[in-house]
């Protein structure tokens, strides 16, 4: 028994040994072999992405790490990509997820959607490997007091996005916007005192009448048989107006006083024809007509009730009210996407008492996925941001045809606003919100999208009446405000949600379409990936607009107001473009507007004339355009360009040219691609009618130049050579011009925004009609000119949704890791934007 004790012991003591031995032997076999190296690389690789992608790209397809001072490579070809475009990502596994099947496409047709990019970012996004499709998130979170029956309850944070009239977490606070006559002189307080027409118009939002506080519009007098009429005291909060009643505007303003005093400074109208027996007010039938400028009210009167603009329509479950989404009983969010827990799924309005909604409705994100279904990258995030920096500018807006892409007529038909050189602040956030790429859940997201309106801010909302100001009040001109509401809406983001501090803002998606909409970014939103219109890459620079209230180099500071000026420390040194990190996107609109374009079936032109641009010069503004239109405007003039080459510039057409903008560029050969007030849409214009781009405005990027072969189908003309332009031009040889026309035909969609599915939509009835209406051998035997017509394709392929997405697929490595600073500023220029935002972001709305 003894002896068996001993043996047994000794036993113990061996297996113990060989449990300490054995594993440290495989470990060292691990290492050996390289197997546990690639492995720590693979987890190296989602926490080394965030540093500058000048020393280091991050290959995560075939685990390949190069840095600065030489590779090293662990399996794979360790192939180095274009260092402007990133590494390519290709059946990554970002964020633990596996993907759910094959490749999306093999090689060979990847590089057939990505003819004409410069690198090789474009073709990881077509050959990736989807994921599972998982359901969206639930809320059960309540908010205070119901959101005080005007809010919408967000279910995941447990607080409200409150509508035109109140402000806080709870949409308790009352937030006033009367119908000021006059701007503010003192004080934080809009100005509210009584109407005196003797102190003159002031601002637009001067009323004589009712003005309606919520939104701050004028109304005929609820004394009125036509006029507004509130809901009385004691009704909940939130009711409707017992009568809507007519709008006035500042279109409709008396011109007298009661006492018979003239006043025409203040308003265009005789009283009598606003309330007088058969005024605008009082007669059923009024002799004078005021215009219908509100969304949502039309008719000949502006008393019938139309449809108003919402995002993505409220995703059907929800009543639009001139812009703010109010949420049906289980839904909610911005588009009203979101399901409360207990909530199940049902058809929206669309699918019953309102099909005209049905088009502009799609919501793939809010849908519980199929068994096996999958989703591709990038994975946007849509943040639920307070309606003030959105959805209440839309509220405010005086008139329906301003700030948005698309309004209803009077009979519910879909109008394309495509006037409105701004479109994609509402245009692009309405197709993220449709997109397959969208996603619900914050925690699987590769990117967050920042749904702010300042170019509807800037632009008609500041300065038609005292409010709202973002900090600053009337110290500064409405850029300066601007430049405020972004720092305010950087600030809400990182005290109420945790991501823009994940990975320092850089997997972050902000959208600028304002003039020099680029330049006047805040140095705390420099990290975010910026989408603009308006490429200029200088250090240092200064604004070149022709219109004081944009100049975002002038300085102005109040020792209460705005002690701390701006716009020096708030802005830093940055660029306004980045090429590494920022993307210019061109600018939205519906193919109505190139509805005559050779490229969209119509018979081509003969290209008879060299050289076109038709446009604003301003000559008595010399600093618009950077005087480039102005110079060549006189030069074309003065030397006689179009009698002696057939070039024509300025704002007229010669008097032997006698056809339509659109048929000019289609009959020309090459068209000029000129600044405006910043950008202009000259290069869409130019390459969306087959006409050779010839881009003259120094240090300007345009729209997807950064990432496109620019020079297959394009020319650049230093402004230091404008006077050579007819020689310059001449010079080139007819077959370059047929190959450089050859090269847009097979790129020219990129700059068409159809796979927003409402635009491919009108794009694929356009091409069924004229399939239908026309001859198509009498369209190919009418070929006079490169590019040939198209009239048969897929809307949504080669859009410029499409390059944007590869574009973002292509950078998600870039915006993981640690926070750095942003490219282009030295790390003080950084942390001095930081210590300025987290002052003026505390100075709340005015």
């Amino acid at each position: 028994m003894a002896d068996f004790k001993l043996a047994g012991s000794a036993s113990a003591r061996l297996r113990s040994i060989l449990q300490v031995l054995v594993p440290l032997v495989l470990v060292f076999a691990i290492y050996q072999s390289g197997i546990w190296r690639v492995a720590k690389t693979k987890r190296r690789a989602t926490t080394v992405l965030g540093r500058s992608e000048q020393s280091e790209a991050v290959q995560l397809d075939d685990l390949t790490v190069e840095q600065a001072g030489g590779a090293r490579s662990y399996g794979g070809s360790g192939s180095r990509e274009a260092a402007t475009t990133g590494p390519r990502v290709k059946q990554q596994e970002l964020a633990g997820d596996q993907p759910a099947g094959p490749p999306w496409m093999s090689e060979e047709e990847a590089a057939q959607r990505c003819h004409g990019a410069k690198g090789d970012w474009c073709r990881g996004y077509f050959t990736q490997r989807p994921i599972p499709a998982t359901p969206p998130p639930r809320g059960d979170k309540s908010c205070l007091w119901g959101c005080n029956f005007v809010g919408v309850c967000d279910h995941m944070a447990g607080w409200c996005r409150c509508p035109a009239g109140w402000d806080g977490d709870d949409c308790i606070r009352r937030r006033r916007r009367p119908c000021s006559q006059l701007p503010r002189q003192h004080g934080f307080e809009p100005f509210d005192e009584p109407l005196d027409m003797s102190k003159g118009a002031g601002n637009n939002a001067r009323c004589a009448q009712l003005c309606d506080e919520d939104i701050g519009y004028c109304f005929c007098n609820s004394t009125w048989a036509h006029g507004h009429q509130l809901a009385p005291p004691d009704a909940r909060p939130g009711m409707p107006p017992v009568r809507r009643g007519r709008p006035l505007g500042f279109h409709c303003q008396p011109n007298k006083d009661d006492a018979g005093n003239s006043y025409p400074g203040f308003g265009p109208n005789d009283p009598a024809e606003l309330w007088g027996p058969e005024g605008w007010c009082t007669a059923d039938r009024p002799k004078y007509q005021c215009p219908c400028l509100l969304d949502g009210y039309g008719g000949p009167t502006c008393e019938d009730y139309l449809e108003s603009f919402c995002a993505n329509q409220c995703n059907g479950h929800g009543e639009c009210n001139m812009g703010f989404c109010e949420c049906h009983e289980g839904w909610w969010g911005h588009d009203c996407a979101y399901r409360t827990a207990n909530a199940t799924d049902s058809p929206g309005m669309e699918e019953g008492a309102r099909p005209w909604l049905k088009p502009l409705v799609h919501t793939p994100a809010a849908k519980d996925p199929e068994p096996g279904s999958s989703r591709k990258r990038p994975l946007i995030y849509i943040y639920e941001l307070p309606a003030m920096f959105n959805q209440v500018m839309l509220q405010y807006r005086p008139d329906r045809g301003t700030c948005v892409h698309r309004m209803f007529s009077e009979t519910n038909g879909t109008i394309w606003v495509d006037g409105w050189l701004y479109a994609a602040e509402t245009g692009l956030h309405e197709a993220l919100l449709q997109s397959e790429h969208r996603t619900l859940n914050p925690e699987e997201a590769d990117y967050f999208y920042i749904p702010i309106y300042s170019s509807c801010y800037l632009y008609p909302i500041h300065g038609f009446n005292d409010s709202p100001y973002f900090h600053g009040g009337r110290t500064g001109i409405r850029v300066h405000n601007t430049i405020n509401m972004l720092i305010e809406m950087h600030a809400w983001l990182r005290s109420h949600h945790p991501w823009w501090d994940r990975n320092g803002g850089r997997d972050h998606i902000i959208l600028q379409t304002h003039d020099e909409g680029s330049c006047w970014l805040p140095a705390v939103l420099r990290p975010a990936v910026l989408l603009t219109h308006w490429g200029r890459t200088d250090i240092g620079h200064a604004s070149n607009t022709g219109y004081g209230a944009d100049n975002y180099t002038y300085e102005a500071s109040h020792p209460v107001w705005s002690p701390e000026g701006c716009c020096k420390e708030k802005l830093g040194d940055y660029p306004c473009f980045n090429p590494e990190k920022d993307l210019v996107i061109p600018p939205m609109a519906s193919p109505m507007k190139y509805s005559h374009s050779p490229l969209f079936g119509n018979p081509a032109k003969e290209r008879s004339i060299l050289g076109f641009f038709k446009g604003r010069t301003q000559q008595n503004n010399p600093m618009y355009s950077r005087g480039i239109r102005q110079k060549l405007e006189n030069l074309c003039r003065d030397q006689d360009w179009w009698g002696k080459h057939r070039i024509t510039l300025g704002e007229g057409m010669p008097e032997d040219l006698h056809m339509g903008y659109s048929e000019a560029l289609a009959s020309s050969k090459f068209c000029f691609v000129l600044p405006g007030d910043g950008w202009s849409a000259r290069l869409e214009d130019a390459v969306l009618h087959g006409c050779v781009p010839v881009i003259i405005q120094d240090g300007v990027q345009l729209a997807f130049e950064s990432v496109l072969d620019f020079e297959s189908f394009a020319i650049r003309i230093p402004q230091k050579d404008m006077h050579n332009v007819p020689r310059i031009l001449e010079a080139v040889p007819e077959d370059r011009i047929v190959e450089m026309q050859q090269a847009l035909g097979k790129v020219w969609r990129r700059w068409i925004y159809t796979g927003y599915r409402p635009y491919g939509a009108l794009a694929k009835q356009y091409l069924r009609d004229k399939g239908a209406g026309e001859n198509k051998t009498v369209i190919k035997e009418a070929y006079k000119s490169y590019p040939h017509p198209e009239n048969d394709y897929d809307p949504a392929e080669g859009d410029a949704l499409e390059t944007i997405f590869a574009w973002l697929h292509s950078r998600i490595p870039h915006t993981r890791g640690p926070a750095t600073d942003a490219p282009g500023s030295g790390p003080s220029k950084q942390r001095q934007g930081k210590r300025s935002s987290r002052k003026e972001g505390s100075g709340g709305r005015r």
